[in-house]
Parts: structure tokens; sequence; C-alpha cells
């Protein structure tokens, strides 16, 4: 059974409407919203605003506002830098390291009683063929091509990422093991659909996966493992690629 998606985290980067404390300490710095005047802020007498000290006064209140707008800049470089870090270079899904910090969160959260979680591997059928006679460019296409199908399968709380050269990882929240054979299943027949250019004409594709449903006291270790043994149960039962 799948249950419901719950309100979340999307596959991108959730963005907070809070206002930070630096942020007003900058508004504050420029006087913004005060009923008072900044000189009063500051303790500064009346008496004692001459036009050097105001025009000195200015002339700070200016550099502290480029600093905030500088700090600002800085800060979202930073988090883009994070974002590609995180981000597989071929595919718009999270690379390994990315995938498996976010496993481990997500294997937490399945102890608590009441969340049922579980992965899924993914690995492409017949990968090297398409490199060889295509060429890298259609081993490229036909990668493209499957991770397009995982997220048209998947909804935005799920877990995706590309784990290797033709494999890839699934992490389904709030489903059990039913509902996870049947997303793999869909999986399946959705890449069954695509297909990839090669020189002798349009080749379908395919792809073989491994489920493992989280239990209370699996290690991600584990986890790994058993969706792995799945997968290469799945490959060894059906015909050779």
């Amino acid at each position: 059974m799948r249950i419901p998606e719950r309100a979340g985290p999307s596959r991108g980067t959730r963005v907070y409407g809070r206002t930070s404390s630096s942020d007003e300490a900058a508004g504050t710095a420029r006087g913004e919203g005060l009923d008072r005047p900044v000189a009063h802020v500051l303790g500064i007498p009346d008496s004692d605003m001459t036009p050097p000290v105001q025009a000195a006064m200015d002339r700070l209140l200016a550099e502290v506002s480029q600093l905030h707008d500088e700090v600002a800049s800085l800060r979202e470089r930073l988090n883009r830098a994070e974002s590609l870090a995180d981000t597989d270079p071929l595919v718009p899904l999270r690379n390994r390291r990315a995938f498996v910090r976010e496993l481990e969160r997500m294997i937490a959260y399945a102890a608590r009683p009441g969340n049922a979680v579980a992965l899924l591997m993914v690995d492409v059928d017949g990968l090297k063929p398409i490199n060889d006679q295509g060429g890298h460019a259609a081993g490229d296409e036909a990668i493209r091509q499957i991770a397009a199908a995982l997220v048209e399968c998947t909804r935005g709380s799920d877990l995706l990422g590309r784990l290797g050269g033709d494999e890839f990882g699934v992490v389904l929240m709030d489903t059990d093991r039913a509902g996870a054979e049947d997303i793999a299943a869909r999986i399946t027949a959705t890449v069954a659909e695509r297909v990839v250019l090669m020189p002798d004409g349009p080749r379908p594709l395919s792809v073989s996966c491994g489920l493992c449903a989280f239990e209370p006291g699996l290690t991600m270790q584990d986890v790994l493992a058993r969706a792995d043994a799945a997968l290469y149960r799945q490959k060894a039962a059906r015909p050779a690629h």
C-alpha cells in the first residue's frame, strides 16, 4: 500500500520565508521600520548631529548596507555550490554521496512506528553494448531517459539518486513492500516505452529492480545489501543483455 503523499520537501531546495536575525539587524542599521531617527537609536543627542557627523553616519550606513548585500550574494553562491556538489553531473538527481547521506536519515525515519519506507535499486540493462555500439552520447541519452522515467513514476517526497554508471537508487517514502513492488513494475513498464537511437535504429530500454522494505534494526549497509541481492536475482532470472 502506498500512503498518499504528505506535505514535505520537494526534490529542490526548500525556501523558508523566515527573516533571519542578520537580515533584521541589517534592516535596523539601514534605519528601516524604525519610528525614531537612527541617531536616537544609537543614542546620539540631537545637539551632536552636526552636518559632518550626519555625513559620517550616512557613509557608515551605506557601507553596512553594501556588506549586507555582499553577504546575501555569498550565501546564494554557497547554496548553489552545495546544490551542485550534491547533484549528478549528467542528470538532475542526487549523486551517490548525497543519496547515501539522505538514506541514513530516512532509515532513522523508518525506525519510528508506523513509518513505511522502501529502497529500490534500479540497474540499466545492456548499457555497455549501447556505449560500445552507439558511443557515449547514446549511453548518456539512455541514462537521461531512465532518469526521466524514475521522476515520472515517483513523487516529490521520494529520494532519487544516480549511484554509479548504470545504477540508480529510489527511496519510496510512506510505502510498504506491496506498494514498492507496484512502483517497481510501473518503472519497468515506463522504461520499456522509451528508446535510444542507435546506428541500426531505435533500441528499446529496460531496467532491473531490486527491492528492500526497511525494517527496524537494519543498518544502511543491510538495506543496500538486500536491495542489491534482490536486483541481481532478478537480473539472473532474465535473459542476458
